[in-house]
């Protein structure tokens, strides 16, 4: 379910990816947490290393594969299930004390409907807390590559990502999780940089850890690739410093109660 920017790494060497801290405070404590859209199970398993007993439900059984690795490297045990958050959820009422999704409500058909099911697997107070990315203009670390590709390539090779940004509005993430009965309902924005000595280098590490820009990335010509970065660095203009560039990038964060 996931497609986040960073890096995989394994559990030995990697850092925390965004907002996955500020999950895990908002759920700290808990004994019984879901790990919905857990992809490759950075989070679950750093969930399962602060104490809890952790279920990660995603889709794609090769991501939860990788979970799995992550998971036996790192000496902890996940119980990973293969589902959809867009259909009931497979677990009784009240099957976890907290619930955390990270990068993938934005994704979901009906985000309300998901959550409510957040709510009916918790215990009554029970904690959620969800990530997802913030609206377009306030991450120009993907929108202006991606905007430099349809400039250079046409608007049909940037179609992807469709969701990100959806949600991306504090209050209106907020909303959305007050519509699925949720209460204590607060939303912040988490805020960082990506550095980067120029824009190639800020395109080749997109290339390398984002799955949508790597397949833009290998279908390109060197001429095609030249054309894109020129496009990147006019973009990315206002971001950059004295040899080098620093592009903000930034999560809205809702943490909330049954």
């Amino acid at each position: 379910m996931t497609d986040a920017v960073e890096a995989e790494t394994g559990p030995a060497t990697e850092q925390l990816p965004f907002g996955a801290p500020e999950l895990l405070d908002a759920v700290a404590g808990t004994e019984r947490v879901l790990d919905l859209g857990c992809g490759s199970g950075r989070l679950t398993v750093a969930l399962a290393r602060a104490g809890a007993a952790v279920t990660g439900l995603d889709t794609s059984r090769e991501r939860l594969e990788q979970a799995r690795r992550r998971a036996g490297e790192g000496g902890v045990e996940l119980d990973l299930v293969a589902a959809d958050m867009n259909d009931p959820l497979p677990f009784q009422d009240g099957s976890f004390d907290a619930a955390t999704s990270r990068l993938v409500l934005m994704a979901a058909a009906d985000p309300a409907a998901t959550l409510r099911e957040l709510r009916r697997v918790v215990v009554p107070n029970g904690r959620i807390a969800t990530v997802i990315w913030a609206s377009l203009d306030r991450n120009p670390w993907f929108s202006a590559p991606r905007a430099a590709i349809a400039a250079v390539l046409g608007a049909e090779r940037a179609a992807f990502a469709r969701v990100f940004g959806k949600l991306g509005d504090p209050a209106e993430a907020a909303e959305v999780h007050r519509a699925a009965g949720l209460r204590d309902v607060e939303a912040t924005l988490l805020r960082e940089h990506v550095s980067a000595a120029d824009a190639a280098e800020h395109w080749q590490r997109l290339a390398r850890e984002n799955g949508h820009f790597r397949r833009v990335a290998e279908a390109l010509t060197e001429a095609e690739r030249d054309a894109v970065v020129a496009e990147v660095a006019v973009r990315l203009e206002p971001y950059g410093t004295a040899g080098s560039i620093r592009v903000p990038r930034t999560l809205v964060l809702v943490t909330a109660r049954r």
